[in-house]
């Protein structure tokens, strides 16, 4: 069984890394543009089709002031995956004595189903939000592409706004433009290409930093081959771009870096060296 739920603590921040469904699955989608010998080398296997860990992941940070969810997970369509704990986001948040009411934040990397899917419920027939009283913080860019002529009709944007435009029209979603604060310690970072607005967040307290990528990277293994590209990015060489970024400013803040694909608990620190950057695993209670 995989691990379903983390706990950590970054300063004075603690923070549940919470899995709203947790797979085995083959990951070869994720790494175009390189040699299928290459990258499961890298990953430790030799078949391509083998299954590895993988993870529909939120992250929950609170301080004692502010409660904030980064993504939302699945949602209840996750309950028909047949996978592990798919769907079971509030049963998560339950086992670490956290109710919906309470998440006074919400902070989207990007409007992909499987990271805002828990936005909304349906009750009656209609949608109802899950978080009733939390701000739902998603950069322009990634609503306006979503909400535009130009995905009309696709899959994808009928998702987005599934879980997006009922949170707009209760009043409680909020858009930022660049590097913006979302809240003190937690600051978005632009990362386009997965997604035209896709955003990752540095968390900062007491001096630590953690640095959760979002659909930036899949597998650690992004942050030392920048170029090996996931097939569902949608602007390839801006992703290559954005995991550049990422790197560089990994190692500026010697930050911890996290992402919502990784397995329960994966945590590292990505290091600078001749050739490129290298990711190091780090152990954290």
């Amino acid at each position: 069984m995989p691990r379903l739920t983390a706990t950590f603590t970054l300063g004075s921040v603690q923070i549940a890394a919470l899995s709203d469904g947790a797979p085995e699955r083959a990951l070869g989608g994720f790494f175009h543009g390189v040699e299928a010998a290459q990258w499961t080398q890298a990953l430790g296997i030799t078949d391509p089709e083998h299954p590895v860990p993988f993870n529909f992941g939120t992250f929950l940070l609170r301080d004692g002031s502010r409660t904030v969810l980064v993504d939302s997970g699945l949602g209840v369509p996750g309950r028909i995956m047949n996978i592990p704990g798919g769907g079971e986001l509030l049963v998560r948040l339950a086992e670490i004595g956290v109710a919906p009411g309470e998440i006074d934040t919400v902070v989207h990397t990007h409007l992909h189903g499987d990271h805002c899917g828990w936005n909304t419920t349906e009750e009656e027939g209609a949608p109802a939000l899950t978080f009733p009283n939390a701000e739902v913080f998603v950069s322009r860019r990634e609503f306006e592409y979503w909400t535009s002529a130009e995905v009309d009709g696709t899959e994808r944007a009928a998702v987005a706004r599934k879980h997006s435009l009922p949170v707009q029209a209760a009043g409680r979603l909020r858009l930022f433009d660049g590097e913006a604060t979302i809240a003190p310690g937690i600051t978005a970072v632009p990362t386009p290409g997965h997604t035209p607005g896709h955003t990752s967040y540095m968390v900062a307290s007491q001096g630590e930093h953690l640095l959760i990528t979002g659909d930036a990277a899949h597998h650690p293994v992004h942050f030392e081959h920048h170029d090996w590209i996931p097939g569902v990015d949608i602007d390839p060489a801006s992703s290559r771009e954005s995991r550049a970024k990422l790197s560089a400013l990994a190692v500026e803040r010697d930050a911890l870096v996290t992402g919502g694909h990784f397995p329960i608990l994966t945590l590292g620190r990505v290091r600078r060296v001749e050739k490129g950057y290298v990711w190091e695993y780090v152990e954290r209670a």
